[in-house]
């Protein structure tokens, strides 16, 4: 009797399994997964300022390397060149199907002027419903 209470208030699994804590990898972008991390499935195709407002923005390519078909947000900086943060930006893509790739854009909604760089820095993958 005392050992089943011990291994219950110890050792006992409710059978739930509590998610993976978040991690930061070696590019800063925060993933939970460790064999097909999100933030593998993003890349960055081109990062620029929108001629005409002078918003920033990114090009990205989502590929799900999961299992399962998936929905992304994904948040990307706008740095100038000096390393300083001119915005930042986000966007959400749906229903992307095991293999598939997808692609979006993340805007800024403010103005910037002369260079700029893009970074991902965080990407987060969850199970489409239905």
């Amino acid at each position: 009797m005392i050992v089943a209470v011990l291994v219950l208030a110890f050792g006992g699994s409710s059978g739930k399994k509590s998610p993976p804590s978040p991690t930061t990898t070696n590019s800063g972008v925060r993933s939970s997964e460790g064999a097909h991390p999100p933030a593998a499935d993003v890349s960055i195709t081109s990062c620029e300022l929108d001629p005409s407002t002078s918003f920033a923005s990114a090009k990205l390519k989502i590929i799900n390397h999961s299992s399962k078909p998936s929905d992304y947000s994904i948040s990307v900086e706008f740095l100038a060149a000096n390393g300083t943060r001119v915005g930042e930006g986000g966007t959400l893509q749906t229903h992307v199907a095991p293999g598939e790739t997808a692609e979006d854009t993340a805007s800024s909604p403010t103005q910037a002027t002369g260079n700029i760089t893009c970074k991902v820095t965080s990407v987060e993958r969850f199970s489409s419903a239905g």
